[in-house]
């Protein structure tokens, strides 16, 4: 049985389903459970042939899942594997030998982590757990277990049958980083079955890919922290002597050694040896208080977690054809409400919450008719005429687009279609490998620039999205350059509306678009949406000095009022006279953001302008799990802090705007600092606002540590 959730998993897998279907034990059933993901659940069935494909039945979670699949399964042994998961050809023959004696329960094997980035210096092995993986302290031969792990393990079925399926109130979600359900029916059927053991069997190997984003000291951290309150949950059920059992060892012998073992390393001159021990003592204290703060909540009380809500169907609709994409919805959705973008010819014209009945299938013709009774705020008067019947001047001015891209070819390939089928042609498409770990998307690429002239491909081994722009410029030789992400998809008018505004407004040397959702499943997803956090607005907006600052007199500092990186245009004469991106900012240096700020800093502050085009579009996958908006919004304050230090050293009166703008400026911190409600959802956690804080503290010495490193690397003979 294999679970999945999101189609940005998809070429994982397919490599975990190959890896079962090549072993030297063939399985009778291979069964994969689709997470509440109509689209993917569609894709599962029309491409993986010979698999049983069902979609969950139970609550949103790995739980949810693995339940519905215990339900389907047939064989005497249900064996789990994860999606992001590949098995050694042996693994399942040795996986199912011991269940020979009938006293076993269930057997596990190992989990070997394959880094998608290089293995931080500082992980510990003790902690391989964190990223789902062994670690040290585990058997070094088949030996009993309390428990299995969650992504290479095997039970039986009758056992299962006995015992019930997994406790929903525990594993993974899209929200959470929570676990321990593995932990909990262990418990559970070593009570129903004293006599019974669970075995390890490292031999029965698999390869667990770790995505580069949990290879941060911030995932660390939630992740420990998470499970401290899994393993309070567990003890609530369980009691503490069991389900406390196996970390008394790991404790009390494990970690110590391991912290002696890297100090002694340090003295070996191994410089990260004290490092590493000291993330052991740091992962004990996260795990600790979350352990702490989860059994101090009480039992009566509920430990600190996301909610649940009703997932949000995104849609952009065109009052002028709105069936283009209402018949495409998949049928039978579950949808209870949809968050409509409406435009008229393109332009966007209205948001509308409509909300829908479960008492008949989401269709088309359902969705028209909560249109219709929604239409008085959105019909086609609130357009502007002059540009709902202006033809499109800049039909004849070529346009390159360019890609930035880092291990995500499955990504990549969406993102170039919808590009490449947009109803204005771009001349070149370049796509930048940005440090890449493997060389999947120069393979991709190759094959694709083959078959496509258009398409160029560049690879840029410095990590940084600011290089991966800058390596682009070389090979631009049209008018404009426009700039995305590998993870959005692009409206088919996107490039043609951007262009458009370059041919109407001589003076503008840079456009950014709207970003709006591409999914709205989960509760960060919905919290980043309902913020606005991409959200410029529904008309155009023009910003430069000519036209003063009245509206935002924080700018030109406050800049990310003008758009986002991820949906952005240049002149490229302006861009290359400018020297391209800054460098020390910008996902993937040590200031972790900033640089599309910079940018647009930079073109105010050199008496250019900058267009706001709300009809230029591209859907933006927003973060599904709670873990990777934690990461995110701490990066965001770190980028916005290493941007206005930047500011500040270049440009002094900062200091003076600020300080004759109080009132702005104190507002536009409580936007930042304290999201406001959104209606219908929890307010934004504390713990989300204070990473965000810390990130912004950290910001100025980010920046100029990044600059530090730039300068040194150009001494060293680096370029810039």
């Amino acid at each position: 049985m294999i679970c999945t959730y999101t189609e940005r998993r998809w070429e994982d897998l397919v490599a975990s389903v190959a890896s079962v279907r090549g072993q030297g034990l063939p399985c009778d059933q291979l069964v994969v459970v689709v997470d509440h993901n109509p689209e993917l659940l569609a894709r599962a069935r029309l491409d993986l042939d010979g698999v049983e494909v069902v979609p969950s039945t139970g609550p949103r979670g790995l739980s949810g899942a693995r339940n519905t699949g215990i339900g389907v399964a047939r064989g005497e042994v249900v064996v789990f594997l994860d999606d992001d998961a590949t098995a050694d050809p042996q693994w399942l023959e040795r996986l199912v030998a011991p269940f020979a004696d009938p006293r076993v329960l269930g057997v596990g094997g190992s989990a070997v982590p394959v880094w998608e980035s290089a293995e931080p210096a500082w992980w510990p092995a003790e902690f391989g757990w964190v990223v789902g993986c062994s670690y040290t302290g585990l058997p070094g031969e088949r030996a009993s277990v309390r428990n299995l792990m969650g992504c290479n393990m095997s039970m039986r079925s009758t056992v299962l049958g006995a015992v019930g399926g997994f406790d929903s109130g525990l594993g993974r979600t899209a929200a959470g980083a929570a676990g321990c359900e593995e932990t909990e029916w262990c418990i559970r059927a070593s009570r129903a079955f004293p006599d019974g053991v669970f075995l390890y069997e490292p031999d029965a190997v698999v390869h667990h890919r770790v995505p580069e984003a949990r290879a941060s000291w911030s995932y660390f951290r939630t992740r420990c922290h998470a499970e401290g309150v899994s393993k309070a949950r567990v003890a609530r059920t369980a009691g503490p002597s069991r389900a406390l059992s196996a970390e008394r060892s790991y404790v009390g012998k494990t970690l110590p050694s391991g912290v002696l073992r890297n100090l002694a390393a340090g003295l070996r001159m191994d410089r990260f040896g004290p490092a590493r021990a000291g993330a052991i003592v740091a992962g004990l204290s996260f795990t600790t208080a979350g352990f702490l703060r989860a059994r101090l909540a009480g039992p009566g009380e509920p430990v600190a977690e996301l909610p649940a809500v009703p997932p949000v169907l995104p849609l952009v609709i065109d009052l002028q054809d709105p069936g283009a994409a209402l018949d495409t919805l998949e049928p039978g959705a579950t949808h209870r409400s949809a968050l409509c973008l409406v435009t008229n010819g393109g332009d966007p014209v209205a948001k509308l919450r409509i909300e829908l009945s479960g008492e008949e299938p989401l269709t088309a013709e359902l969705f028209r008719r909560r249109m219709a009774e929604a239409a008085p705020r959105a019909d086609a008067s609130q357009q502007r005429p002059e540009r709902a019947t202006a033809a499109a001047p800049g039909d004849g001015i070529p346009a390159t687009v360019v890609i930035a891209t880092r291990n995500r070819p499955a990504q990549l390939v969406e993102c170039l279609d919808s590009v490449l089928s947009g109803t204005a042609s771009a001349q070149r498409i370049i796509v930048v490998d940005n440090a890449p770990s493997d060389n999947q998307t120069g393979e991709l690429m190759a094959l694709r620039t083959a078959q496509d002239p258009r398409l160029v491909y560049v690879r840029e081994d410095r990590p940084g999205l600011a290089h991966a722009h800058n390596a682009a410029l070389p090979h631009i030789d049209t008018e404009i350059v426009a700039f995305t992400d590998d993870d959005v998809l692009a409206d088919r008018h996107w490039l043609e509306r951007i262009v458009r505004v370059f041919a109407e407004d001589a003076q503008a040397v840079c456009v950014t678009g709207m970003i709006a959702p591409r999914e709205l499943e989960t509760l960060p997803q919905q919290w980043v949406e309902g913020n606005e956090t991409y959200d410029k607005g529904l008309g155009r907006r023009v910003f430069d000095a000519s036209r003063g600052n009245g509206e935002n007199p924080l700018l030109p500092y406050a800049s990310g009022a003008c758009g986002s990186g991820a949906n952005m245009a240049f002149r490229t004469s302006y861009l290359q006279g400018a020297g391209g991106f800054e460098t020390a900012l910008g996902t993937g240096t040590v200031a972790m953001g900033g640089d599309d700020l910079a940018a647009f800093y930079d073109v105010l502050d050199s008496g250019h302008r900058i267009v706001y085009e709300p009809a230029a579009i591209v859907l933006h996958p927003h973060h599904r799990e709670y873990a990777a908006l934690r990461r995110q919004v701490y990066g965001y304050g770190a980028g916005l802090g290493a941007h206005l230090t930047r500011c500040l050293l270049r440009d002094p009166r900062m200091v003076l705007v600020l300080a004759l703008n109080v009132a702005s400026l104190q507002a536009r911190a409580a936007r930042i600092l304290r999201p406001p409600a959104v209606e219908g959802l929890p307010p934004w956690p504390k713990d989300l606002l204070r990473e965000h804080r810390r990130g912004l503290i950290s910001g100025p010495g980010r920046y100029v540590l990044s600059r530090h490193r730039l300068n040194r690397a150009a001494r060293q003979g680096g370029t810039r």
